[in-house]
């Protein structure tokens, strides 16, 4: 059996991007976690996988669930600002508050609990399933009624 190639990132150092394995972006997010620092590139990049877990990594649960619901919302309204609020809410924000809490620019460093991480990606989930069911309901309803 061939086993899946693995995961990269790519990782800003000044101005070159580096690809970097998953496992790297794990090991240096646990030795920031040891030196209560935030990783930036970490946080980016789990506002990337999932709108808003970066904010929830950085110990801000409230701010991620309102850019993945703003997010949403405007992923509703036109693809664009959907898409603007992912990139610059969700990604941009947590890679900004990362940084902001090593240099002290922003609130103290708050610790990233493994449970709220999680409680974020059920919310993200229960979410996502929610509007897809409504979604469906809607699709079926207009269907029903013959403007399909």
């Amino acid at each position: 059996m061939i086993a899946p190639p693995p995961a990269y990132l790519t990782i800003m150092h000044s101005d070159a991007a580096e690809p970097v394995s998953l496992r790297d972006a794990m090991a240096a997010a646990e030795v920031s976690r040891r030196e209560k620092k935030k990783n930036p590139a970490f946080a980016a990049g789990l506002s990337l996988l999932f709108n808003g877990l970066g904010q929830a990594y950085n110990g801000q649960f409230m701010r991620g669930v309102l850019v993945l619901l703003g997010s949403l919302f405007g992923l509703f309204i036109l693809i664009v600002p959907g898409v603007a609020i992912w990139a610059w809410g969700g990604v941009y924000d947590a890679y900004r508050t990362a940084k902001g809490m090593n240099e002290g620019l922003v609130p103290p460093y708050r610790e990233t609990s493994p449970l709220a991480v999680v409680g974020f990606v059920v919310v993200w989930a229960v979410t996502i399933f929610l509007l897809s069911a409504a979604s469906a309901m809607l699709l079926v309803a207009m269907g029903l009624q013959g403007m399909l």
